[in-house]
């Protein structure tokens, strides 16, 4: 039997580069409104990308452009995915770098220790690592959860992340239905994944170590700082890009 090729989409273009996150932001490329166009011929996919100023960081740069290539040839269809990165002051080296499935140390000799910035994405995946996981504990906290009962949670108290009905957590052997908690689980449970942490308790620091109970207070003050420092970045982002490009916040998206 012949297969007819699939037919590769726009949607189906938009929705994988919706996984592909900003860094430093720890937010989708498009939900941000990085994505300035995708053309699709013959299963060669072409996507324009833009950034909230000309000087935005190389190594960052390379990092969304190169994850987003890569999210495009795992679509069934493509073919070819080639990347340009609009109004960069390295807009030609990394779009056709990446492009071309060149290293950033072959684009930019001497500044990236080892060829895929290991050490560059590791500190950012620790950092929305601590952002997400501020954000569930805080919810917790305000749900009535003790400091005792957050600490002695195991990641498979983690019962429902659906959207279905709410979080469903079992918190010291009963089961809570917490509405508005699922994304906020689920969220932390990818970056906790994200970082390899097999650790039983769900709430440890970047390195999988539990938390007691009395010095939870003191951890989440820290990782609150940098959740604000991510959440201010990110609005300082946005508000740049709608103002070089003359957006409106619905062209954004």
């Amino acid at each position: 039997m012949i297969h007819a090729p699939t037919a590769v989409s726009e949607a189906m273009v938009l929705d994988a580069l919706r996984g592909v996150i900003d860094p430093e932001l720890d937010e989708s490329l498009v939900d941000l409104g990085f994505i300035d166009g995708v053309r699709i011929e013959d299963g060669v996919v072409d996507v324009v990308l833009r950034l909230p100023t000309f000087w935005c960081a190389p190594n960052f740069a390379y990092l969304m452009a190169n994850d987003a290539r890569d999210a495009v040839l795992r679509q069934p269809g493509v073919r070819q995915a080639r990347i340009a990165l609009k109004d960069h002051m390295y807009g030609d080296e990394i779009g056709d770098g990446v492009s071309a499935g060149r290293s950033f140390s072959q684009l930019f000799d001497g500044q990236a220790e080892g060829d895929d910035l290991d050490g560059l994405r590791r500190l950012f995946f620790a950092k929305a690592f601590g952002m997400r996981q501020e954000q569930l504990v805080r919810f917790l906290l305000d749900e009535r959860l003790t400091n005792r009962e957050l600490t002695d949670l195991r990641v498979g108290d983690v019962i429902d992340t659906s959207d279905r009905s709410g979080l469903v957590l079992r918190v010291s052997g009963d089961l809570w239905l917490l509405r508005g908690g699922a994304p906020l689980a689920r969220m932390y449970l990818e970056r906790r994944e994200r970082m390899a942490i097999s650790a039983d308790r769900l709430i440890t620091d970047e390195c999988g170590r539990p938390i007691a109970a009395d010095s939870l207070a003191e951890y989440l003050e820290r990782v609150r700082r940098q959740r604000i420092s991510m959440t201010f970045n990110a609005l300082m982002c946005r508000g740049m890009l709608e103002t070089r490009y003359g957006l409106t916040k619905a062209e954004e998206r």
